[in-house]
């Protein structure tokens, strides 16, 4: 045996081709050893197969079946037919595959439609505008996401330390679940346009219809709300039901940073003590009661974990303040 062969790991370094490729082309007759050992069944190859490992390297990454390939390997001089042939089936492969991917495209881009009371998504907007962002960084945030599916809108605000959510009974509705932010500037033409007391909404990824007023969403990501809303609440502590009212009172008068505690049904407010690791914004708590739109409403927290807000005849509309964690 010449002392130049390669084993077939150094023809697959040497060829771009994985040792278990070497040993299927062989089976199938492409690229076979120049000696099989016969004791062993280790495979050696001559340098001058390096070039073809390159070569079957190449085609197989472009697609090139066996069949092709044996043919191109037998007759080199004969290939560039053969090879133009395989270029125009890719070609034209990839065009269909556009032409699907196209078509994709416009079906996600449909919009969801339903017909809503008015009255009902201007108060919806109401209760979750407070919630909104501003931040230049976060530009998704700066609109109110509007995530229509099946017979249920629900508008969600989120500004990264709060988050409101309220939803809409939706009639009628049809086409695909989707998701949209909606600029703050579309939803004050809504609001101070005369509407009739029920109208259809059209929810799209690249265009907004609200009640016959369109605009374009916002061009950005929303996080995903779902998922803060499943890692915020109680942690299993026991939720305790209040008067929005007084509750609204006992906000209003307190310190700037509040220590909230959920005591045996009721809800103790007063200035951080020393052994208080976290607090809340009375401002955001504030907004979070007023936006509730409710009578009662039942809170669950537990330390370090977001402080939910929740009217008591509606579950599905939550609102959300994050802790702030004390220096001291």
């Amino acid at each position: 045996m010449p002392d130049d062969l390669l084993s077939i790991g150094e023809l697959a370094r040497a060829g771009s081709l994985p040792v278990s490729a070497l040993r299927y082309y062989d089976a199938a007759g492409v690229l076979r050893p120049a000696h099989v050992d016969p004791a062993t069944g280790y495979r050696w190859y001559t340098p001058a197969q390096v070039h073809t490992a390159r070569l079957v390297a190449s085609l197989r990454q472009a697609g090139l079946p066996v069949a092709d390939l044996v043919a191109v390997l037998a007759a080199p001089h004969d290939a560039d037919a053969l090879l133009a042939q395989h270029r125009r089936r890719l070609e034209e492969d990839l065009a269909t595959a556009g032409a699907h991917l196209d078509a994709a495209a416009d079906l996600l881009a449909q919009p969801g439609r339903g017909t809503v009371v008015v009255a009902e998504l201007l108060s919806a907007v109401a209760a979750v505008r407070h919630a909104v962002g501003a931040d230049p960084d976060w530009p998704g945030l700066a609109g109110v996401l509007l995530h229509l599916g099946g017979d249920i809108l629900r508008l969600v605000g989120c500004d990264r330390y709060r988050l409101a959510v309220a939803t809409v009974p939706v009639r009628h509705a049809s086409g695909p679940n989707v998701r949209a932010v909606a600029p703050l500037g579309l939803l004050d033409e809504v609001a101070s346009a005369t509407l009739p007391e029920v109208g259809t909404i059209a929810v799209g990824t690249r265009s907004l219809d609200l009640f016959g007023l369109t605009g374009d969403p916002v061009d950005a990501a929303y996080p995903d709300y779902e998922r803060l809303l499943l890692s915020g609440g109680s942690g299993g502590a026991q939720p305790v039901t209040v008067s929005a009212e007084r509750l609204a009172a006992d906000v209003a008068g307190a310190d700037d940073v509040v220590s909230l505690r959920l005591d045996h049904g009721q809800v103790r407010l007063g200035p951080p003590g020393e052994d208080d690791v976290h607090g809340f914004s009375r401002t955001f708590l504030l907004d979070a009661v007023r936006a509730a739109r409710a009578e009662r409403l039942s809170l669950a927290f537990d330390d370090g974990l977001p402080l939910s807000i929740t009217p008591a005849d509606r579950p599905d509309d939550v609102g959300l303040v994050m802790p702030i964690r004390l220096d001291r």
